[in-house]
């Protein structure tokens, strides 16, 4: 049965070929159409990986990945660029992947059609988290040769096969086979997302970008049908991807080049390599894995999980969602798409947030320290009572029409960023206690803002604040869109000036010049915006 499913597939794709790429809506290029194209945004921040990855493999020296890595970051003409950004691609093209699952399951993007592409999607996670944790592992700094520590104990913890699993993915002890390794798993985990970009892509392409649930009556198939009045995706949607392209860029640079300028960064968030392992200075800095695997290693932390073997842990913690993600298409079989009607797939995604954003905010205020039990049945019982408790009786109100929420996925995600933060709020006001400081008081003042404002939206929804669709966007006059394409032009011409006369021959002056070049681009996106209302009217 499973050969004939296939093959019926593969039938059904040949005898009937959809148009590549296909026309969309003007609403997904109208404002707020982004939120359509985040997995097209992870597509360039890939591209950025790619591009930037390549240069730096010219440079890169397994036998002294830390020397070849600094004298990269010191010696080489825009090194302190190329690395810096590319470390925070990596970041971005994470951040974007679970932006965009997430959006997808609030969604029910994974419903029929689309279920072998919900799990290329789960898949791509995956890759792209195994190709970071190698990717962060090769500079050869403390940092990663704690990360590595940890991966070669939860390797070979593998039964039976762990001795040989360590060998191949860490070689046979010596730092060249280790950083050779390294390098080779890195490659070859790109060379598969790539892969699976491709599929993934021809999947979205085949099955139709997911519309607006209300256009197919929130029922499943949610198909896009061409009713004749979408315009050609060349030019309207190139220049739209372009706009995109130059945003996503643009954020890329600017984030660590200004991070560069600043002193005083958590290692964490660093975006240089910290000091050799070999360094004295090494033992002051805490074990601080990839920011985006915070979640894991703090769970490792948990005093039953200690009495388990690395491997067995991560088996149980990261599995357990993992299996889930897998098997969501095949066990949600309902057809609504409306959130009300999945209160169980919807309260499940809230927690999946909260735990994932949480864990990783309590592995870096604590790292390694172990957490007792009944501190862990607290945190895992108490937002998981709440948070399905109050998912449930919002559905139901719903249900009841009591309450008529206009954007639901954005609601529930409130409640997300609400129980986050409230969390935060409370790690925070302990760490402040515990070891005073200005960076500990400040973040926690910000999370208490963002757990009352959040709050305050939960409980306007549940009042029924918010009914009305109230169109706050009016075009800009031609004259107007004229005048702000003038400034933004004058502006780049400014800021090209400016950086043409640097010479990037310091981490100072290169962080300066990056920023321009990263404002350039926002501007070269910006113009791009006006250029579409002015001349294609969005």
């Amino acid at each position: 049965m499973p050969n004939e499913k296939k093959e019926n597939m593969i039938e059904k794709i040949m005898n009937e070929p959809q148009p590549i790429p296909r026309k969309v809506p003007d609403y997904m290029r109208s404002k707020g159409g982004g939120w359509f194209w985040t997995g097209a945004m992870v597509m360039f921040a890939f591209l950025y990986e790619v591009i930037t990855g390549l240069i730096l493999l010219l440079y890169y020296e397994p036998s002294s990945a830390y020397a070849s890595t600094e004298a990269f970051l010191s010696s080489t003409p825009f090194g302190s660029f190329i690395l810096t950004t590319h470390l925070y691609g990596a970041y971005a093209m994470v951040v974007l992947i679970y932006i965009h699952l997430l959006r997808n399951l609030y969604e029910g993007a994974y419903k029929h059609p689309r279920e072998s592409q919900w799990l290329t999607g789960v898949l791509l996670l995956l890759t792209t988290l195994g190709a970071g944790f190698f990717g962060y592992s090769m500079s050869g700094d403390v940092l990663s040769a704690d990360a590595t520590d940890v991966g070669r104990g939860i390797a070979g913890g593998l039964p039976v096969i762990g001795n040989w699993v360590l060998g191949i993915f860490f070689g046979n002890g010596t730092q060249l086979s280790l950083f050779s390794r390294m390098l080779a798993w890195h490659i070859i985990l790109v060379a598969v997302i790539g892969l699976l970009f491709a599929v993934h892509f021809f999947m979205a392409e085949y099955n139709t970008i997911m519309p607006k649930r209300e256009e197919s009556g929130y029922k499943a198939p949610a198909i896009d049908h061409d009713d004749g009045s979408y315009k050609p995706w060349y030019p309207y949607n190139l220049v739209y991807m372009i706009q995109l392209m130059l945003l996503t860029f643009g954020i890329i640079i600017i984030v660590p080049s200004i991070l560069a300028l600043l002193p005083g960064v958590p290692p964490l968030f660093s975006p240089f390599p910290q000091v050799s392992p070999t360094s004295p200075l090494a033992a002051s800095i805490p074990a601080y894995p990839p920011w985006f695997l915070l979640f894991v290693y703090k769970e490792l932390d948990f005093q039953f999980a200690q009495s388990l073997t690395p491997f067995w842990a991560t088996v149980i913690f990261a599995g357990m969602p993992l299996v889930y993600l897998l098997i969501l298409p095949y066990v949600d079989k309902s057809s609504s798409l409306k959130m009300r009607d999945r209160p169980i797939t919807v309260s499940f995604a809230i927690l999946g947030t909260v735990y994932l954003a949480s864990l990783s905010l309590w592995g870096a205020l604590t790292p390694g320290i172990a957490i007792a039990n009944w501190k862990v049945a607290l945190f895992f019982f108490l937002p998981g009572i709440a948070i399905i408790t109050l998912t449930w009786v919002i559905a139901d109100a719903m249900k009841k029409e009591k309450i008529h929420v206009r954007n639901a996925p954005w609601a529930f995600a409130t409640m997300a960023i609400m129980a986050v933060s409230a969390f935060g709020s409370g790690i925070l006001i302990l760490a402040d206690i515990r070891s005073p400081s200005l960076l500990y008081t400040v973040s926690m003042i910000l999370t208490l803002m963002v757990t009352a404002i959040s709050a305050a939206v939960v409980i306007a929804i549940s009042r029924g604040i918010f009914t009305q669709r109230v169109e706050v966007y009016k075009p800009m006059s031609k004259n107007a869109y004229t005048l702000a394409g003038s400034g933004f032009t004058a502006s780049a011409i400014f800021i090209l000036f400016e950086i043409s006369v640097i010479n990037p021959d310091t981490v100072f002056k290169t962080s300066l010049y990056a920023i321009g070049l990263g404002v350039l681009l926002l501007i070269g996106g910006a113009v791009l915006r006006i250029y579409r209302a002015t001349i294609y009217h969005e």
